[in-house]
């Protein structure tokens, strides 16, 4: 496979994905600006948010697409494994949702103590809806990862692009109206890429896709899920509680304060999108045929291309914040203060765009390797020190320290990958 070849593809999809993304967000930002409304919904877009961030971290791919690589040329085996990964994830995910729905009181009071109660009764209605994008999310994960292990890569990633597009369609019919009109134009954009996929699983013509050939279920292959995805997944458990807490310190800031996390985190996620995570994506597979000294190359050489791709963005960043937000989000309500704000988070984020890309690079490696204590290890020391510095950056340097104590939490993570990067890929 052409490495390159498939990231410029992948990395094109993503930028049409991620200019959806600006629509969507520069809309909701004119129509609301930073109004309690904004807060409320933006604080329920956790829910997305985090599934967004549980696939790019790699909750399913890290033990999917090297399953689904070794039965490669094996079909039968390949549809028993993925249907039975598909209701496994299916079923945890439909468990998931109906906890949050359940304690969606408790759960949104602790994401804005600041509200008052008729706010907080719409929140809740808004965030039990919204649990759904945690089954849709765990299903396009399972079955985003059968067509990466495949070598298809940016047809899938048009399943984004229609959940921007959903999204966007919600905001122009609720037109500074109720935002429930746009919460429920996002559960429905969750379902489109999973509709999606079936359908290029489908033309794909792997193995049989059919009502009675989804009726499996291998407990030898829900078992070997379960043993290699468990530390990950308990890794990954950790970071809703980050901008939960996050969002928990802005609430007590100004008014719009949550609303601009979430505005400098869309520009944020804009270049880790495009790049990082498109890379990550197209790495693992070529990671998991690789063995011992070869996927040590392989690794160092996407480690480099990586650097080399991300630093002129921060550069370009730390120069240009105050510019890129005025362009994107100054217009309708949102004005020229809450731009400064919303540039000078931004900025501070920004610090911790390499070593999040690199993060995400060198856990393939490890993910490739089988070996998932490294990442657990390290991820949760870099949530201990975003916990122990939140609160203290925030206090010193108002809504930048957030940003502040991201950079310093993945920087933490990167060095512990490194570190322990040439005996954690010899394991196989």
């Amino acid at each position: 496979m052409n490495i390159a070849r498939a990231f410029f593809s992948l990395s094109a999809l993503t930028v049409l994905s991620r200019v959806t993304g600006f629509v969507k967000v520069a809309a909701f930002a004119a129509y609301y600006g930073r109004s309690t409304e904004a807060d409320m919904f933006m604080a329920i877009m956790i829910i997305p948010d985090l599934m967004y961030r549980f696939i790019s971290e790699g909750l399913v791919s890290s033990a999917s697409v090297p399953m689904f690589v070794d039965l490669r040329d094996q079909p039968e085996k390949l549809g028993r494994s993925f249907w039975t990964q598909f209701w496994l994830l299916s079923t945890i995910g439909g468990a998931m949702a109906l906890l949050f729905a359940v304690f969606s009181g408790p759960i949104c009071h602790s994401l804005t103590p600041g509200f008052a109660f008729e706010d907080l009764e719409r929140m809740r209605f808004m965030w039990s809806i919204a649990t759904i994008c945690i089954v849709s999310g765990l299903a396009a994960g399972v079955l985003t990862s059968l067509l990466n292990a495949r070598h298809r890569f940016a047809v899938p990633a048009i399943g984004a692009l229609l959940f921007n597009l959903a999204i966007i369609l919600g905001i122009f019919l609720a037109r500074g109206g109720p935002v429930e009109i746009i919460a429920y134009a996002t559960v429905f954009g969750s379902l489109l890429p999973v509709i999606w996929q079936f359908w290029l699983l489908y033309r794909e013509n792997v193995f049989e896709v059919s009502l009675k050939a989804a009726m499996v279920f291998d407990t030898g292959v829900a078992r070997e899920f379960l043993r290699a995805v468990t530390p990950v997944a308990i890794w990954i458990s950790v970071l809703p509680f980050i901008p939960v807490y996050e969002r928990y310190l802005l609430s007590m800031q100004a008014t719009g304060s949550v609303a601009t996390l979430n505005y400098a985190e869309k520009l944020f996620n804009l270049p880790l999108g495009i790049i990082s995570i498109s890379l990550a994506h197209v790495i693992l597979p070529s990671l998991s045929l690789l063995h011992g000294h070869g996927r040590l190359r392989f690794l160092g050489r996407m480690f480099g291309f990586a650097t080399l791709a991300i630093l002129p963005v921060v550069a370009l960043i730390l120069l240009f914040a105050d510019s890129i937000v005025s362009i994107v989000y100054q217009r309708g309500r949102f004005s020229t203060e809450d731009a400064a704000i919303a540039a000078a988070l931004f900025r501070s984020y920004s610090l911790a765009l390499l070593p999040v890309s690199l993060c995400m690079v060198l856990n393939r490696g490890y993910f490739a390797a089988r070996n998932y204590l490294v990442p657990f290890f390290a991820g949760l020391s870099a949530a201990a020190v975003q916990f122990y510095l939140g609160a203290r950056l925030v206090s010193a340097y108002g809504v930048p320290g957030i940003g502040y104590a991201a950079a310093a939490a993945y920087l933490t993570q990167m060095l512990i990958l490194l570190a322990l990067l040439k005996p954690g890929l010899s394991r196989t």
